[in-house]
């Protein structure tokens, strides 16, 4: 039997995510049919409409991307993993005869790809720039890591504030600032971390200011198209610690996997080197 699957967002024509969920399938044994569906460029697009339809069309589940992680939340009956309701937005969806139950694997992704390259190592007081949906499940799970104290930018300083008083609802340590406090911040923290699109293809450019990096110990990307976008480049000419966004997707990308199919597939450096050959 084959399981359809798709992901949905904008501007996902170079997404590597149905390569990746069709390999994982073929080495354990299972078929798959993946498809991409971009809102962007089909008419009149409504993400829930989509869903609805999927689910008629008989789809096992679908992964989700910008901008639709949010617009999906109320969408799911209940959580496919313990906690991840808390985070407001889902990136996976599994469709069931009980109702749609979501994850956000960006969030159990994020935490094992820290761990992957930092060890034990405390994120201590980061920096975030960018409150959308990658953003808030990078920001529960760094504060679950450890962190002593997140600094929340973003250019709706709205987003900004209500992303730090729901952790703080949580009871983690944080704060919204403005861009403009950015530059003073960011060489007084222990950690940087980019949540929005800039640095993608299209979209050049960094919140943050790459001239002037001298004190934070590590940093992270949630771009990974390109593999190293100029932040991250910079930041390792710098000496900083780097988590990268490709780190971010193969594991969020094998936990929506084992999510989908109740599985148990770990993040091998032979499977870790096979998806970083596919992309450039």
């Amino acid at each position: 039997m084959t399981s359809k699957l798709a992901l949905m967002g904008a501007h996902i024509s170079r997404s590597k995510m149905g390569k990746l969920q069709a390999y994982l399938a073929q080495q354990n044994g299972l078929s798959i049919d993946y498809g991409l569906i971009d809102g962007e460029i089909l008419p009149d697009f409504n993400p829930e409409d989509c869903v609805k339809r999927l689910i008629a069309e008989g789809y096992h589940g679908i992964n989700v991307t910008h901008p639709y992680k949010q617009s999906v939340y109320p969408l799911v009956k209940s959580p496919l993993a313990e906690g991840h309701e808390k985070i407001g937005s889902y990136n996976t969806l599994r469709f069931t005869e009980d109702g749609i139950l979501g994850a956000n694997t960006d969030y159990s992704g994020f935490k094992q790809g820290y761990l992957y390259r930092r060890g034990d190592k405390s994120p201590g007081k980061v920096l975030v720039c960018g409150a959308g949906g990658v953003g808030r499940a990078i920001m529960f799970a760094l504060a679950e890591l450890g962190a002593d104290h997140l600094y929340i930018s973003d250019i709706n300083t709205a987003a900004a504030q209500a992303m730090a008083d729901l952790l703080v609802k949580h009871g983690h340590s944080a704060t919204a600032v403005t861009p403009d406090e950015v530059k003073v911040l960011q060489n007084k923290v222990d950690g940087l971390v980019n949540c929005t699109a800039l640095g993608m293809y299209g979209k050049p450019g960094t919140p943050f200011d790459l001239t002037a990096l001298s004190s934070p110990e590590w940093a992270f990307d949630a771009v990974y198209v390109p593999l190293k976008t100029d932040f991250i480049k910079a930041c390792e000419t710098a000496g900083l610690q780097c988590v990268s966004g490709f780190d971010l997707w193969i594991f969020q990308g094998i936990d929506a996997y084992n999510l989908f199919f109740d599985a148990s597939v770990a993040a091998t450096p032979a499977l870790i080197d096979e998806a970083l050959s596919w992309l450039d």
